[in-house]
């Protein structure tokens, strides 16, 4: 009888060893894809000169005590550290926005040890994409753009950089969705992965099996800060484009606009409108004067196609837009009252970059991990206070602090937030490596104190 036990357990294990051996001999090589990717990925060190208030100064200021007379100094303060790729043989470099913004100096090393200053030829808070030059003495490894667009789901993808500062690190994963939508009015159609991408991966590229570029890791969504499985890259198409406008219009970006305000189409919706299937852009305003009225396009109207491009969730109608050259004449699918009709639509310009990128609080979405707007007068009123609301958390110290989508902020580093743009200029301020007091308004009313700590 114990023979008899004995032959099945061993049976059993053969089958197993052979089956664990078949399945790893069906998993894919990275090994060579590495070693022609590798050389072309570099490091990025931030700096920027940061004005520090003193700890005696925020005491005063937090007991009333009024100015200690102690003067503020100034002090190089690292702002960020990540990772980036080469484009072009004569050392243009991209990388992430945040991992640059504002910083007085960008030091860029690449595999073999050698570090360069690099000039910062611009920087754009819609897509945070960056471009970078550096002047080498010699040709460099260049990475080769693909195709974001014949991306499948579920195909495997690696993720090259530098987290927590260990630079050359590779990680794998598979694609697991597209066309994400992370936000109101942005421009990146962004690409989900399960990518391990943590701290100091921003910037670094998103490989395909056949050794391209296909993206540019950018975000995680995270409650701890750290990576929980999903994670975000900028299409390499977004950020050639970017880069591309950068250098035609000397560090700037022109941007396609249309001046509408627009919603979701849901089932019940698409219904109503005699649609076939749930997509399209359902437009609720229409700027007077701008491109759509111009072209005609009212209120309740639904954009199905633009530019010959399907839209399927309305979050993919601004990033569509703003990828077409301002002046283009493009054709424009929709329905109104149940017919399908066409027009012909002049893409306007995006007006005032530097008001576009204040709306959407540019400093502390890449810094603190939200994104707030101004206060109505009738909210002000029902309040009786000024502040701002938090419209989005996407990851970082303010999620860490416990702010919600929805809470008010009425002071910051105890100094009391009246816009937007007094919120961006208090944010840069403030200290590194220190805990800061914020003072919130959680609705129905209720007051309450978080503690914000922004790492060096």
């Amino acid at each position: 009888m114990l023979s008899i036990r004995i032959i099945p357990l061993l049976l059993l294990s053969v089958w197993l060893s052979s089956t664990t051996i078949q399945a790893r001999s069906n998993l894919p090589d990275f090994t060579s894809l590495v070693t022609e990717v590798a050389p072309a990925v570099v490091n990025i060190s931030a700096t920027r000169e940061s004005r520090q208030r003193s700890r005696r100064s925020m005491l005063d200021d937090l007991f009333g005590r009024g100015n200690s007379g102690q003067e503020e100094d100034y002090r190089p303060q690292q702002s960020a550290e990540g990772s980036g790729f080469i484009i072009s043989a004569d050392g243009y470099v991209l990388t992430n926005r945040h991992v640059v913004f504002q910083a007085d100096e960008v030091i860029v090393r690449i595999p073999d040890g050698r570090e360069y200053k690099a000039e910062v030829i611009g920087e754009d808070a819609g897509t945070d994409v960056a471009l970078l030059k550096i002047e080498a003495d010699e040709k460099l490894p260049v990475l080769q753009a693909g195709n974001s667009e014949q991306l499948k789901v579920g195909e495997w993808v690696l993720g090259f950089g530098a987290p927590f500062g260990f630079d050359q690190t590779v990680t794998a994963g598979i694609v697991s969705a597209k066309r994400r939508t992370l936000g109101a009015e942005q421009y990146v159609p962004f690409i989900q992965t399960d990518v391990a991408i943590n701290p100091g991966n921003s910037g670094g590229p998103l490989v395909s099996m056949d050794g391209k570029v296909v993206g540019i890791n950018s975000q995680i969504l995270s409650r701890s800060g750290g990576y929980i499985g999903l994670s975000f890259a900028i299409p390499i198409e977004v950020a050639l484009h970017v880069a591309d406008q950068f250098k035609k219009y000397d560090g700037q970006v022109k941007r396609g606009y249309l001046g509408v305000q627009y919603q979701d189409v849901t089932y019940d919706l698409a219904k109503a409108f005699d649609l076939d299937r749930v997509e399209g852009a359902l437009l609720v305003m229409v700027e007077k004067g701008d491109a759509a009225d111009e072209a005609g396009l009212r209120s309740g109207d639904i954009i199905l196609k633009f530019d010959g491009k399907t839209i399927r969730r309305a979050g993919e109608l601004p990033f569509i837009v703003g990828m077409i050259e301002p002046g283009s004449k493009v054709p424009v699918d929709y329905v109104r009252e149940g017919e399908r009709k066409r027009v012909n639509l002049v893409v306007g310009e995006r007006p005032d970059p530097n008001q576009v990128a204040a709306s959407t609080s540019e400093p502390d979405q890449s810094l603190l991990g939200l994104v707030v707007e101004d206060l109505d007068e009738e909210t002000k009123r029902q309040i009786d206070a000024e502040g701002i609301e938090v419209t989005s958390i996407i990851r970082g110290p303010a999620a860490r602090a416990g702010i919600r989508r929805g809470d008010i902020i009425l002071a910051i580093g105890n100094r009391t937030v009246s816009s937007v743009s007094q919120f961006n200029e208090l944010v840069e301020d403030l200290p590194r490596d220190e805990r800061i007091p914020v003072l919130v308004l959680r609705p129905p009313g209720r007051q309450l104190y978080m503690s914000l700590y922004i790492p060096e």
